[in-house]
Parts: structure tokens; C-alpha cells; sequence
């Protein structure tokens, strides 16, 4: 809808190499040339049915806290699994915020 407001988001080289301060330089360097503008999606999630425990919950989940995550601290991450029906955690050493990228091998492990 053209008169609806619209939310931009632009992260600085200093964010982003806080996110991807593990990661090879080749592959920030790879994905800062593919990147493009995206939605975040508001007015399809405003339209769509809620969560509930019957849908929402009969997905078995895993956080991965990533150790050397330089945008949210351990004890966030670590907050965030235990109050969001998480129900294994697993730790990444040496993982940025990431793992898909700076340690994918591991990740898959």
C-alpha cells in the first residue's frame, strides 16, 4: 500500500563487522556485492494467523549460542532459548552471530 509508512534498514560497515567478524573476508565480501533492498515482511505478518501451541510448538527446537557473538551477548542468547520454548541448546566456540557462515561444517555437526 503506497500510503503506508515504510522501514528502512542499512547497516554500516562497524555493524556489520561486528556480525561477521569470523567470517572469511571472501564470502562478506561476496555477500555486501549480492545484497539488495528486501521487505521485512510487516504487512504480510499483520495479515497472518497467530501463533499457537498447536502449530507453533510441534516444531522441535535448537538455539545455537554462538560464543563470540559481538551483537548479542551470551547471557541474552541464553535468555532468549530459555524463554522461547527452546528445548535443546547447544554451544558454537568460535562462532560469530553467523555460524552459517563463519563455521558452517560445524554448524551442520
Amino acid at each position: 500500500d503506497p500510503n503506508e509508512s515504510l522501514t528502512t534498514m542499512l547497516f554500516g560497515p562497524k555493524f556489520m563487522s561486528l556480525l561477521y567478524h569470523l567470517t572469511p573476508l571472501e564470502d562478506v565480501e561476496l555477500g555486501m556485492m549480492l545484497k539488495r533492498p528486501s521487505s521485512l515482511f510487516l504487512h504480510d505478518l499483520r495479515k497472518a494467523d497467530k501463533f499457537s501451541k498447536e502449530k507453533h510448538e510441534s516444531v522441535r527446537r535448537v538455539y545455537v549460542v554462538c560464543e563470540e557473538d559481538k551483537v548479542i551477548s551470551k547471557d541474552f542468547q541464553l535468555w532468549m532459548a530459555e524463554n522461547g520454548g527452546v528445548k535443546e541448546v547447544k554451544e558454537l566456540q568460535g562462532s560469530d552471530h553467523m555460524p552459517m557462515l563463519s563455521m558452517p561444517r560445524n554448524l551442520c555437526d
